[in-house]
C-alpha cells in the first residue's frame, strides 16, 4: 500500500541521509526517523479514509433521496422503478471515483467492490433484469477473502452471500454458490441468515438431506438464531 511506502520511504530518508555525512549520527537520527515515519503513516491514512468517506456518504445520500422519491411515487411502481433505477446508476458512479485510492489503504478496494456489487445487486431486484446480476459478479467477486482476513472483513458477509445467490440465479452455477457461501458461513459462522440462505440453494435444488445437514451445522454456531431453528424444524418436517 502506497501509505506504508511512503511512511518508510519518510523514515528512511530521516534515519540515512544524516549517516551519509556522519555515521555517528545513525543513533541520533533512528528514533526520530521511526516516529516521522509513524506519524506520517497515520496522517496519510486519516487523509484517505477522510476522501473514501466523502465518496461513500455521497453514494449513501444519493440513495436516499431516491428511496425518499420512490416512497412518494408507490401509486406508480414503474415510476418508482426508474427513479431508484437512476440512483443506483449515480451511486455506483460515485463509487467507482474512490478506487483511484485503493491502492493508498489496505482495504479500501475490497470494501468498495463489495458497495458497488451490492447496488448493482440490488438494480437486479428494482428493475428485475438478469444482465444487473452478472455486471455484480465481478465487483462482489472482487470483495470476497479467504484465510484469516476473511475473519477480520467478516462484516462484508452479505455481499458475499449476494454472490452465492448472483452464481446461482445469474449462471445456474451451483458449484460456485456453494463454495462461496462455505467460505463465507467459515468468515461469519454466527450469520443466520447466511446458514439459511445456504440451506434455501440446496433445497431449491431438491437437496434436502444436504440442506437439513448445512442448517444443524448453522444451529451449532449460532444458537441463538431463532429464525435458523424455525427454517432447521420446518425442513425437517
Amino acid at each position: 500500500m502506497y501509505s506504508l511506502y511512503l511512511a518508510f520511504g519518510v523514515a528512511a530518508a530521516v534515519i540515512l541521509l544524516p549517516a551519509l555525512f556522519d555515521s555517528n549520527l545513525l543513533m541520533w537520527s533512528t528514533l526520530p526517523g521511526i516516529l516521522l515515519g509513524v506519524f506520517v503513516f497515520v496522517w496519510v491514512n486519516r487523509r484517505v479514509a477522510k476522501r473514501v468517506e466523502a465518496v461513500v456518504g455521497a453514494a449513501d445520500r444519493e440513495m436516499l433521496v431516491a428511496q425518499q422519491a420512490a416512497r412518494n411515487a408507490q401509486q406508480n411502481p414503474n415510476h418508482a422503478k426508474i427513479v431508484m433505477g437512476q440512483a443506483i446508476e449515480k451511486a455506483v458512479a460515485l463509487l467507482k471515483r474512490g478506487f483511484v485510492l485503493k491502492n493508498w489503504q489496505i482495504g479500501i478496494g475490497t470494501m468498495l467492490n463489495a458497495r458497488v456489487g451490492m447496488l448493482l445487486y440490488m438494480r437486479w431486484i428494482v428493475l428485475e433484469q438478469k444482465s444487473s446480476l452478472n455486471d455484480a459478479i465481478p465487483y462482489l467477486e472482487a470483495s470476497r477473502v479467504t484465510g484469516r482476513k476473511s475473519k477480520l472483513l467478516h462484516a462484508l458477509w452479505p455481499a458475499w452471500a449476494m454472490l452465492a445467490v448472483a452464481y446461482y440465479k445469474g449462471r445456474n452455477d451451483l458449484d460456485r454458490a456453494v463454495d462461496v457461501l462455505e467460505g463465507a458461513t467459515v468468515a461469519a459462522p454466527k450469520e443466520g441468515l447466511l446458514w439459511s440462505m445456504y440451506g434455501w440453494i440446496l433445497w431449491q435444488e431438491k437437496r434436502a438431506d444436504q440442506a437439513v445437514d448445512v442448517l444443524a451445522r448453522g444451529r451449532q454456531r449460532a444458537p441463538d438464531d431463532k429464525r435458523l431453528a424455525e427454517n432447521l424444524t420446518l425442513l425437517q418436517n
